[in-house]
């Protein structure tokens, strides 16, 4: 039977205050003896109008005469008592006694109302922590933002500082390069001009030794070309939406074409032409490819699937999801082709994305063994099974390929010996 303590000791504490009377209580100090206890806080529940201790083969409860602010409130566990520090919710009023007179048939009631209130305070209480959490994840995620744009923006600043500095180098080295020096070009003038006056042809000696010297003279260095402005040449081309250039087809066969494959395309039940511009969305193509396969309608969901990779090229869903559409339909080549596309995709390999590898690993190994290729199928199958050792049809496949492999290689020893 539970030990009920009967005894406990309690007091008000007040403080002075600026009102008219001379004190106000706040606080109740509750003293319970536990003699060599070994409470855990686990083990002492407190509500607003309502205290409990319980820690087999102990038991003490009380229904407090007015509420207190349970999160201010404290409790502290010593050596041979429990003591309540309890802070009044309404610091004006002055308790007489600190325990409610409860009848026994309601105490049970009583006792449940609490609880109940208590829940849904903590319910609240636990919303409200959800809450603060996302928000403070969101400005984590804003400010997140905000430092890659600013390292972005430093970075492009980087960038069009370095490539004026290099422009400009090579613009000064293009007009240096055209430049005469003039250290070289008056050398050179010095000297004509003292050849010229050596050269000087007598006092009579008319227009033909003027026209003499005037050969012998050298021709002035041409200024440099100017700097070429720079500039952006455009490129258009005409639309064309046909998967061949135009100088190989008509346009009227093209036509012929294209509405021949529209009309192949919407008598399986898809055609991603009619998508309205909402449903260009690679999670809802995704999960119409699903309803299609549901139906068993796989050229349907294939090109569904295959819509929503032309939107993506990074969602291995649709690639895992079409190589099963592909695998109904015996398209073994194109099915381990998805897989393989989705395992690339599925990195790194973590916990979260085990299942789809082995989805994807498995459905390989079904493809391999179907087009001939046993000995490898057989162990992809059991990559897969080591991945999801839990699996009991992957180990029973395991040992199906294995019997298989055996079978074989009995045959072909039996029909060597034969030879």
């Amino acid at each position: 039977m539970p030990l009920i303590p009967k005894n406990y000791t309690w007091q008000q504490r007040s403080f002075p205050s600026t009102g008219t009377s001379s004190q106000s209580v706040v606080s109740i100090v509750l003293r319970v003896p536990f003699p060599a206890n070994r409470f855990q806080p686990d083990d002492i529940f407190t509500m607003e109008q309502f205290l409990k201790i319980s820690h087999p083969p102990h038991y003490w409860e009380l229904f407090l005469t007015h509420p207190i602010d349970a999160d201010a409130s404290h409790c502290s566990i010593l050596e041979n008592e429990v003591v309540f520090e309890l802070v009044k919710q309404d610091p004006t009023v002055c308790w007489d006694t600190v325990e409610l007179d409860v009848p026994r048939a309601e105490r049970a009631t009583l006792k449940q109302q609490y609880e109940e209130q208590h829940r849904k305070r903590l319910e609240q209480q636990s919303k409200q922590r959800a809450i603060e959490k996302d928000r403070k994840k969101k400005d984590e995620i804003h400010r997140q933002i905000e430092r890659e744009r600013a390292d972005r923006s430093a970075i492009d600043n980087l960038l069009e500082e370095s490539k004026q500095r290099e422009l400009k180098r090579m613009e000064l080295a293009m007009v240096k390069q055209y430049r005469p020096d003039p250290a070289k070009a008056s050398a050179p003038s010095a000297g004509k001009s003292l050849s010229n006056i050596r050269s000087a042809p007598p006092k009579g000696a008319g227009a033909t030794g003027t026209q003499h010297c005037d050969q012998q003279q050298e021709p002035r260095p041409s200024s440099p070309p100017a700097i070429r402005r720079t500039g952006t040449l455009e490129v258009t081309f005409s639309e064309r939406t046909f998967v061949t250039p135009k100088r190989e087809s008509m346009e009227q066969a093209e036509q012929e074409w294209t509405l021949k494959q529209a009309a192949a395309r919407r008598a399986v039940g898809f055609a991603d032409d009619d998508l309205r511009p909402d449903e260009r969305n690679p999670e809802w193509l995704k999960q119409r490819g699903d309803t299609f396969f549901q139906q068993r309608n796989f050229l349907a969901a294939i090109s569904a699937y295959s819509a929503g990779i032309r939107l993506t090229k990074d969602y291995y869903a649709l690639f895992l999801n079409r190589s099963a559409a592909h695998l109904a339909l015996e398209n073994y080549q194109r099915c381990a082709e998805d897989c393989s596309t989705a395992l690339e995709l599925l990195q790194p390999p973590v916990e979260a994305n085990r299942k789809a590898r082995v989805a994807c690993l498995a459905r390989r190994a079904a493809a391999l063994v179907k087009l001939g290729f046993l000995q490898q199928g057989y162990e992809e199958m059991i990559a897969a099974s080591r991945l999801d050792p839990d699996e009991a049809s992957l180990r029973l496949e395991v040992d199906r390929l294995r019997r298989c492999i055996e079978q074989e290689r009995e045959n072909r020893s039996e029909s060597e010996s034969d030879e």
